[in-house]
This record gives structure tokens, sequence and C-alpha cells, in this order.
């Protein structure tokens, strides 16, 4: 069998894993996605090599063995000491499943507990700034990937999936050699539809409901983007100013 004929047959098999927008199909999971298909410089990004994910502690016994099967070995949970203490991560008891717990920062910012008194976006921005001075576990963090094996799958999580899972998605696909387009699109996926999102990564069109007050009731499923895409944008040149030049190693 050639290369090309089973590159075909791998990337058929793992698009019956997905839905559209990139998430696998893990009923009791919470925003899993690949970060496999993207087009760089030197190829596509390989899947089954790193998911994101929400939360991994109402996964049934089921999804666990489902993720496993996928090729997840190495996890990572970048939520807070006191998030992990309430809801442990149940794929990290798994065998042959090597953990990290790299908290990135100390609560889940999407939390709708918790109050947002700004119009402008500084409540997400502070967070993000945070999280990009962490250098010590950004580096634990790599340092933890650089020690996966050819066939290991690596799953890093928080508990929505979206802010300290998005950063560290980020800097990943950046490392990689995804464009901008695509850094700011996956980061996106979270927040809204994937029609929406690659409309506005891509061509610059804005969704009908761009412009939404996060204090009042969004529509079902979805969040505004108009606040992420304006942090996203300011915070991405600001991962470039952090890390391109080395400074966490």
């Amino acid at each position: 069998m050639g290369f090309k004929q089973r590159w075909l047959e791998l990337w058929l098999r793992d698009q019956e894993e997905l839905e559209p927008d990139r998430k696998l199909k893990v009923e009791s999971g919470f925003n899993v996605r690949e970060l496999g298909g993207y087009l760089v410089e030197d190829g596509v990004t390989s899947y089954r090599r790193f998911l994101r994910s929400g939360g991994l502690d109402m996964l049934s016994a089921q999804d666990q063995r489902r993720l496993y099967n996928y090729g997840v070995r190495m996890v990572v949970d970048l939520r807070g000491y006191h998030e992990v203490s309430i809801a442990g991560d149940k794929l990290s008891k798994m065998p042959e499943v090597r953990t990290l717990h790299a908290p990135l920062y100390d609560v889940n910012l999407s939390d709708p507990a918790l109050e947002r008194n700004d119009s402008d976006g500084s409540y997400w921005t502070l967070g993000y700034l945070t999280m990009l001075a962490n250098h010590d576990v950004v580096r634990d963090v790599f340092s933890f990937f650089a020690t996966a094996s050819p066939d290991d799958c690596v799953l890093f999580h928080c508990a929505a999936g979206m802010d300290r899972t998005g950063m560290v998605g980020m800097l990943l696909l950046g490392l990689v050699g995804a464009n901008r387009e695509q850094v700011i699109a996956d980061y996106l996926y979270s927040f809204a539809p994937i029609r929406e999102v690659d409309a506005l990564a891509y061509k610059g069109v804005k969704p009908v409901f761009y412009e939404l007050d996060l204090r009042t009731v969004a529509p079902v499923g979805y969040v505004g983007l108009s606040i992420p895409v304006r942090i996203l944008v300011d915070d991405n040149d600001i991962v470039e100013m952090y890390y391109s030049d080395g400074t966490t190693t």
C-alpha cells in the first residue's frame, strides 16, 4: 500500500470520529476538539496527536474508553487546585495514561457565576495577561508535551475548554506554524458556530449577533464574539511578544 493511500485511509477514519467543527463525538465530554488537519508550511497538523477539551470529571466509562482507544495517553489539567479537588479528572485514572497538573489560572474565566462588570473585555484581558505571565507553568506544559512518544495523543483541558485551554492551543498552533487566521478560528470555535467563526476569521464577515451584551441572556449555545475577538487580536500579538523571543526557555 502506497503512502498516499494509507494517509487517505487514516484521514477518512479520523473524519468518522469527528463532527464538522472538529469536535470529537464524546457525549459526556465538553468541547473536545482535534488540533489535527490545519494546513501549515511543512504540511498538515497530525490527527490523534493533540486534543483540547473542557473538564473530564463527568466522563462516562464508555467515553473514557473511547478517548483511550483514540490514543490518549497523556493528559494536562490546566485548572486550579480547588477545581481539581472538587472535580477530579477521570481519564487520568486509565491505565498507562500519564498526567500533569499545571494550574495556568486559578479559576474558570467563563464561569457564569463570576461577576463581570465590564463591557470592554478588561475582565478577560487581565486573566489572559496573567496566564501569559505564568512562564513556569507554560514551560512545564510544553516540556511535558515534548515527552510524548510518536503514538501518544495528548489531551489538555481546563473546565470549559475555552480560556486556559484556548491560550495553550494558541501557543501550540503558533509553534507549528499555523497562520493568524487559523489560530483565531480555533480559539473562537468554543464561542460560536463554525460557519460564523470561519466567516469572521477568514473573510471578515461579522455574524448577526456579533455585538452582544454578555450580561444579558445570549441565544442558546451562543456567546458574543465581539469582545473575544478584540481580546484575541490584541493578546495574540502579546503572545508573539512574550514567546517568540525564547523567554519561556
